[in-house]
């Protein structure tokens, strides 16, 4: 049996059941192999929103133009837009060291015992805190951007 194999629910015919795929499904029905795969995703994704956050960073550090909407923007929203930025960042961080030590254990576990990545993880528990780390950071990351924006319609002003 192949690893993507063992990623795929099988029906009771022995065939891959494609429908399954599209089913979100408790944590609690994971083998070794599908949690690799879903908590290897979810570092793939704290990366590309961590990048798009720095893009973001950069863009409205680097120039005139948002250096004239911070001047003249108040000063509780330049203090908003810093925070979210921090917490966004720290939230990221956060969420992408626990999801980083749960796939380090998965995989340890598989390669000590290869006969896990098919079983069935049971009451495993996901990496503790993570999931809540990852919203905090996505909303902050959503939310900085807003608050720029409402800084420069405020300049505008």
């Amino acid at each position: 049996m192949s690893i993507d194999d063992a990623r795929t629910p099988m029906n009771g015919d022995g065939h891959h059941d494609d429908q399954s795929l599209d089913d979100l499904s408790s944590w609690r029905t994971d083998t070794y192999a599908t949690r690799l795969t879903r908590l290897e995703r979810r570092n793939r994704q704290v990366v590309a929103v961590g990048a798009g956050l720095t893009a973001f960073v950069v863009a409205v550090a680097a120039g005139p133009v948002a250096n004239g909407i911070y001047d003249e923007g108040p000063g509780w929203l330049r203090a908003m837009i810093l925070t979210l930025l921090v917490a966004a960042g720290a939230n990221l961080a956060l969420a992408y060291i626990r999801f980083e030590e749960e796939t380090e254990r998965i995989e340890e576990a598989i390669e000590h015992d290869a006969d896990l990545e098919g079983a069935s993880i049971g009451d495993r528990r996901p990496p503790r805190h993570a999931d809540l780390f990852w919203a905090g950071g996505m909303v902050c990351t959503a939310l900085a951007p807003l608050a720029f924006l409402t800084a420069a319609w405020l300049a505008a002003f």
